[in-house]
């Protein structure tokens, strides 16, 4: 996890401003209201019109990522994931990466695309939801 969140850090501060902010440590996140559904992602990169519209008096992010990091581990249910990527995409987070370190692989998930999967001799993009991002599936992993 770290090594995603450092990935995504160095890719930021090479961004103009307004940046956005990543997020690491099951971030707790109002995805919708209306009802409510409330999330913990283990790392997350908030654009900077959800950060702006952030208050002072909460603890939990209001609104989706751009990007949502689950990192797998042994206890994860395969059921449980495919949930957890199916309501951040209903609820419109642009990028999903499933991040397997037993095997060295990230699965990215976009809306209404098939998912792909990436391993270490691979390289993760951002594509238009964050240009300009590119990580070795290996660095993750080291």
């Amino acid at each position: 996890m770290t090594n995603v969140a450092y990935g995504l850090k160095h890719w930021l501060e090479e961004r103009p401003e307004p940046r956005g902010e990543i997020h690491t440590g099951e971030v707790g996140c109002i995805l919708r209201r209306d009802p409510d559904t409330t999330v913990g992602i283990d790392v997350a990169f908030f654009s900077a019109e959800v950060v702006a519209r952030q208050s002072d008096d909460t603890t939990l992010v209001e609104g989706a990522p751009t990007l949502a990091v689950e990192v797998l581990s042994p206890s994860d249910r395969t059921e449980e994931i495919r949930d957890k990527v199916l309501e951040y995409l209903a609820a419109g987070v642009e990028l999903v990466w499933v991040v397997d370190p037993y095997f060295h692989t990230v699965t990215v998930h976009r809306p209404a695309a098939r998912p792909e999967m990436f391993n270490d001799e691979d390289t993760l993009t951002g594509g238009a939801s964050l240009p300009g991002l590119e990580i070795a599936v290996a660095d993750l992993f080291r």
